[in-house]
């Protein structure tokens, strides 16, 4: 059957190409990309989308246990790949308690911050008394030295027996660690110096941190891998 085409051509010295067989597939105009996005976005972008065996063959995963991030990159060999990056990141409701960080408070400001932030402990009445021992620390401590004839070197030792008899050793805190992840119970400790400078601390945050954080990743990647064992998985 012959076929006919009729090209009209409307300037002068215009080149037309005519190819022939099947035509270049159709692309998106626009990709889907997730910058910044949790440690389970590649899951879950792998979990809703319409994925074909031929798709999945063009696309990768990229992980970093160092630097705890797993990123997908879908359909490569096409103009407009989806991009979808995904990390383990500490959660804003953590931050902002400076666990660990060395970051200083009066005993004041300590209270205050407590008090605004009692919602995330375990015990809400407990979170109030101890703003109330942190509000009365510094006084007590300073009427204790008055009352000593020889306040030399007694300072120090006066602020360790007011923190073992007012201030509790420790409190548990119930909040999220990571982005993503369900809420965890912290044991949380006050450490005060000898100008009454406060800081917070928790060693089983740090080895939670450590050790946890790879375990996380790990089952994200086993999850995906589950799910398309087919998919390229490069470590970086």
């Amino acid at each position: 059957m012959e076929n006919k085409l009729n090209i009209t051509v409307e300037k002068e010295n215009a080149v037309v190409t005519l190819l022939h067989g099947p035509a270049e597939p159709v692309y998106h105009n626009a990709a889907i990309v997730v910058k910044g996005g949790a440690i389970n976005s590649a899951y879950e972008y792998l979990s809703k989308a319409v994925v074909e065996a031929t798709i999945i063959e063009h696309s990768k995963i990229e992980f970093c246990y160092d630097k705890l991030y797993i990123n997908l990159l879908y359909d490569a060999r096409q103009r407009t790949p989806d991009v979808i990056e995904g990390a383990l990141k500490l959660h804003p409701d953590l931050q902002k308690f400076n666990i660990n960080s060395g970051k200083s408070y009066s005993t004041f400001e300590l209270a205050d911050f407590i008090k605004m932030n009692r919602h995330y402990f375990e015990n809400k009445e407990y979170a109030m008394k101890l703003v109330s021992e942190l509000r009365n620390f510094e006084g007590k401590v300073n009427r204790d030295i008055e009352g000593r004839t020889d306040d030399r070197g007694n300072k120090r030792a006066l602020i360790n027996q007011v923190v073992e008899s007012n201030i509790p050793s420790g409190f548990f805190l119930e909040l999220p660690v990571f982005v993503g992840q369900d809420k965890t119970r912290l044991e949380i400790e006050v450490s005060i110096n000898a100008s009454f400078e406060c800081s917070l601390i928790s060693p089983d945050l740090k080895q939670l941190i450590d050790l946890e954080s790879k375990t996380i990743l790990g089952n994200q990647l086993e999850l995906i891998k589950a799910k398309h064992p087919e998919l390229k998985i490069f470590e970086l």
